[in-house]
């Protein structure tokens, strides 16, 4: 009976801390909330050439947006998004481009066509509806992006605009308990090369950062090649790709999300072989400005 009397005592306190474990996470926001969104990609590219001679190019990016909440209801909400500014600096020996669209073109001729892309993103809005979950709902694009296809110096099209929403973390319910797990597929297809990644979610419960509670999901990513663009064969592994979300419950939104990408591919074109690692990590954060 003494023992029974224990195990009932303690019983409380299990109950308590399991329910501590429990968090409901959803997208929250709310009409006339304005929320400043920066990424900033930062990668270096090794090449291994048919001479034996190797070359490195670290590239990063910076992409300043704003997201206006037009509307919000029970099933979502209605962003209005703006691409504010764009950075990009490349770098190898036989290129040297800093772009800044807040500066005007630059000289050299890649960097004009970096210019040319962008400019047909800058302070265009473009319309979108999210669900509570993070599920993409409906995307309205401009005419002109509708048709527009992605390239190495063009990095905005229809395609990848509609994938960068995808890509905000989609929630399969809206209450989790430590350690459960949920899976996301996403495709991609830039100048024909068609990849597609698998997202293995992990709620792993709350941090505490700068006095704020947020939820803390690790993602383990496996890419892997679907087709190879044409007159290029490609072989693809992906040797580690990772990430981490921290999202606020409270305000129901993103508060940073941290990818981490490790690429290896084998490139044939006509004979000529190139070796190419790939390494890069992506940190978009998201700032409530109103």
């Amino acid at each position: 009976m003494r023992s029974l009397a224990i195990a009932l005592l303690f019983l409380p306190a299990a109950m308590w801390i399991g329910s501590v474990q429990a968090q409901t996470l959803e997208w929250k926001l709310k009409t006339g909330q304005s929320i400043d969104v920066q990424t900033v990609n930062e990668m270096v590219t090794s090449m291994l050439l048919p001479d034996g001679a190797k070359e490195e190019m670290p590239m990063k990016q910076m992409v300043d947006v704003q997201w206006k909440i037009k509307a919000s209801d029970d099933v979502g909400f209605d962003v209005e998004q703006t691409v504010k500014r764009v950075r990009t600096s490349m770098k190898s020996p036989i290129l040297n481009v800093e772009y800044d669209s807040d500066q005007g073109d630059p000289a050299d001729p890649v960097g004009k066509q970096i210019a040319k892309g962008t400019k047909s993103v800058l302070g265009v809005p473009i319309s979108v509806k999210i669900g509570r979950l993070g599920n993409l709902i409906e995307l309205k694009l401009p005419p002109n992006l509708v048709e527009q296809k992605a390239n190495p110096s063009s990095p905005f099209s229809a395609e990848s605009l509609k994938a960068s929403f995808q890509q905000q973390i989609e929630f399969p319910k809206s209450n989790f308990s430590v350690g459960d797990t949920w899976e996301q597929t996403l495709k991609a297809n830039l100048n024909g090369m068609q990849t597609r990644s698998v997202l293995k979610y992990r709620f792993d419960g709350n941090v505490d950062v700068d006095g704020r509670k947020l939820a803390k999901i690790h993602v383990d990513a496996v890419t892997e090649l679907v087709q190879s663009p044409p007159g290029i064969e490609v072989e693809l592994q992906d040797t580690g790709s990772d990430g981490d979300i921290l999202f606020d419950a409270e305000l129901g939104c993103v508060f940073q999300s941290i990818q981490r990408q490790r690429l290896d591919m084998n490139l044939n074109a006509g004979g000529r072989k190139v070796q190419q690692a790939i390494q890069g990590t992506t940190t978009t954060t998201y700032r409530l400005a109103n």
